[in-house]
């Protein structure tokens, strides 16, 4: 029996506000369910220590699929991925953007403090096309990618030899 797509991602951020403002900011998401967690069912159910509290608030973007869920715990916040994120766990989260918003969203997205790894940049994958993308830390040093994908005739095309 499958299980449907991803409903959210929950990031833990250093301050739930000024995260929900980036997002809100950078992807045009809407703030929707804002709540406080803790005590006992929480830590028992996602096995965090005795005493873990938190703020959340959930982004939605277009669809009701792919929330965020960023959480600000309490205690202090470290970072320990390594700049590749070669640890296990997370990579990145990725966005699916109109090509001819990247370069608008690249802007966007240094005109609001997060650190932008390249210009939006086209690659050519094997037996699928090419893509436009690129990548950005947000303001807690999470890893995002913005890309824009080949449509689905575009893919068949190259499959079958005859694309660009």
């Amino acid at each position: 029996m499958p299980v449907s797509e991803v409903h959210h991602v929950a990031m833990t951020v250093s301050d739930v506000d000024r995260a929900a403002d980036f997002y809100e900011r950078a992807l045009g998401y809407r703030r929707t369910l804002r709540t406080e967690v803790g005590g006992p069912g929480i830590e028992v159910s996602l096995g965090l220590p005795a005493g873990t509290t938190g703020r959340v608030q959930y982004l939605q973007g277009p669809s009701r699929v792919g929330q965020l869920e960023l959480i600000e715990w309490n205690g202090v916040k470290t970072r320990t991925a390594t700049a590749g994120h070669l640890e296990l766990g997370t990579f990145l989260l990725s966005f699916e953007v109109p090509r001819d918003e990247l370069d608008d969203l690249h802007r966007r997205l240094t005109e609001l403090g997060a650190q932008c790894l390249s210009a939006p940049n086209r690659v050519l994958l094997d037996n699928y096309g090419y893509i436009t993308a690129f990548a950005a830390r947000d303001l807690d040093g999470n890893l995002l990618e913005f890309v824009s994908l080949p449509s689905r005739e575009e893919i068949l095309a190259r499959r079958r030899g005859s694309g660009d």
